[in-house]
């Protein structure tokens, strides 16, 4: 219970609201997981392929910056780093098009990218998967 609580203090804090799930993904979550996995299977095949054509640079330490404690967002972020999730370090990457978790690391965009909706959004479900 106090988990959830937690979760849903660090939602108010960073002003995200909870996503919803599609109509889709809902019947995909009543279905059998051998009918899930096989729907799942032509798309895996087809990130594979991106994935090969298109080889994900690799990310360099020496670009991660420390975000501004000065600016509103950013502080609104360290507090709530620092209360739910104290192990975690934030570092931003310009070169970054969405949060990401290595190590850690919490890696994102610049804060000016990162307070968009959808970055917030993305940030959360990041978060998410490191509790």
């Amino acid at each position: 219970m106090n988990s959830l609580s937690s979760k849903q203090q660090l939602l108010h804090l960073l002003q995200i609201q909870p996503l919803e799930l599609h109509q889709e993904f809902s019947a995909m979550a009543k279905m059998p997981e051998a009918e899930v996995v096989a729907l799942a299977e032509p798309v895996a095949e087809i990130s594979v392929g991106i994935e090969t054509a298109q080889p994900a640079e690799p990310v360099y330490t020496e670009s991660y910056s420390e975000p501004n404690p000065e600016l509103t967002f950013a502080k609104d972020v360290l507090v709530a780093l620092s209360e739910y999730q104290p192990d975690l370090q934030w570092r931003l990457n310009p070169a970054c098009t969405e949060p990401m978790l290595q190590n850690g690391l919490l890696v994102t965009p610049s804060i000016e990218l990162l307070q968009s909706a959808q970055q917030k959004k993305l940030l959360w479900l990041c978060l998410q998967q490191e509790s």
